[in-house]
């Protein structure tokens, strides 16, 4: 039967996604990314509403599914609405600003800690911990997290394939977790939502026929934190930095972004073109293969960086039942890791004359990192 309803999930959100690639002549006017900025790295108009196919996959799980997984299931899909119509709305208008999207996550976040009962109740961090007993310092720090995760995703969409794949790799990661440990459900879960995330993946990577979007960015982003929060609430004797492992690659570059930024006095929300993607894009694939399609150095940027995303994965599913202090170090690593291959990439560009990319008109099917 689970195994039915991952194959069903797949193909509603891969159906969905092609649809709406066939139907672009009828909503293309609101749902294509044609604005130029400062991070476009695409020359012809695609539609930015892939979220709606994740969604919609999922919901199609939850009509399907029995009722240990539809519980689970169903305050995510409820309390998921908001971050995914705040995207949306930015998808279409192109008027939502960061600060109301983040908002729109985090009442995502308390919506479902409300929906559920459940919210992080600690931390494995001593000084810290007894402040989770308060509930409104649960919720309010739960609502936070699920909306960092979420932006975190949406900061790593830039390339073709690269979050989609990410959210494929991190929800495996957790669901393999929760099935080592007994925790069917939850497994099964994050199973579900791989397979939505999959079918999205198929369409988007590595042709680049459709984009996630802020709503699908945001959306899986919260359904993927959220069910790296229920890990350790479900299964006491797993630590809440396992999930912070599993998606350490989009948070990492979150917070490096953050102190970049801060660094050369800009604001942490303004877009820039100095994500690793971007600097991977620039550096070493459109330079070492400039004759290639546009979708083809999409391609490339996305391999490596999806190893970026495994090995921490790799390291919560080994690590799973270590102590806190484990996982913290393993966290500490990958940073220290991360830092050091974004400024090798770095070294590399400003050694080199500047790409081409960007000036070739035939460059076509580039997704815009947000």
């Amino acid at each position: 039967m689970n195994m039915s309803l991952f194959t069903s999930t797949l193909f509603t959100s891969l159906s969905i996604c092609v649809l709406i690639v066939f139907t672009q002549p009828l909503h293309g006017r609101l749902t294509l990314d044609h604005l130029p900025g400062v991070q476009m790295l695409h020359g012809k108009p695609v539609p930015r509403i892939g979220g709606v196919g994740l969604f919609l996959g999922l919901l199609a799980a939850w009509g399907l599914a029995p009722d240990s997984l539809g519980s689970l299931l169903a305050p995510l899909l409820v309390a998921g609405l908001p971050a995914l119509g705040a995207g949306l709305l930015e998808d279409i208008t192109k008027l939502i600003g960061v600060r109301v999207r983040l908002l729109a996550t985090m009442v995502s976040g308390v919506l479902i800690c409300l929906l559920t009962g459940a919210s992080l109740d600690h931390l494995d961090i001593p000084l810290i911990d007894p402040l989770f007993a308060l509930s409104p310092v649960a919720v309010l720090f739960t609502a936070f997290a699920l909306a960092g995760i979420a932006n975190a995703i949406n900061i790593i969409d830039g390339v073709n394939g690269l979050a989609s794949g990410v959210l494929v790799c991190c929800s495996a990661a957790i669901g393999l977790v929760a099935a080592g440990v007994g925790d069917t459900e939850l497994a099964w879960t994050a199973a579900l939502l791989a397979a939505a995330s999959a079918g999205f993946w198929l369409v988007n990577f590595p042709f680049g026929k459709l984009f996630l979007g802020d709503g699908g960015a945001y959306f899986g982003g919260f359904a993927l934190a959220w069910l790296a929060v229920l890990l350790p609430m479900r299964n006491p004797d797993v630590s809440p930095w396992v999930g912070l492992l599993v998606c350490a690659y989009p948070v990492i570059e979150t917070l490096y972004t953050i102190l970049r930024r801060l660094r050369s006095h800009q604001s942490p929300g303004a877009p820039d073109a100095a994500h690793l993607h971007s600097l991977v894009m620039s550096c070493l694939v459109a330079r070492r293969a400039p004759g290639w399609p546009a979708w083809a150095q999409h391609s490339l940027v996305s391999l490596p960086l999806w190893g970026l995303a495994a090995a921490p994965a790799a390291l919560a599913i080994w690590l799973a039942l270590e102590p806190a202090q484990n996982l913290a170090l393993a966290f500490a690593g990958m940073f220290v890791a991360y830092h050091l291959i974004y400024r090798l990439v770095l070294c590399r560009q400003k050694a080199r004359p500047a790409s081409p990319l960007r000036q070739d008109p035939r460059q076509e099917h580039l997704h815009a990192p947000r």
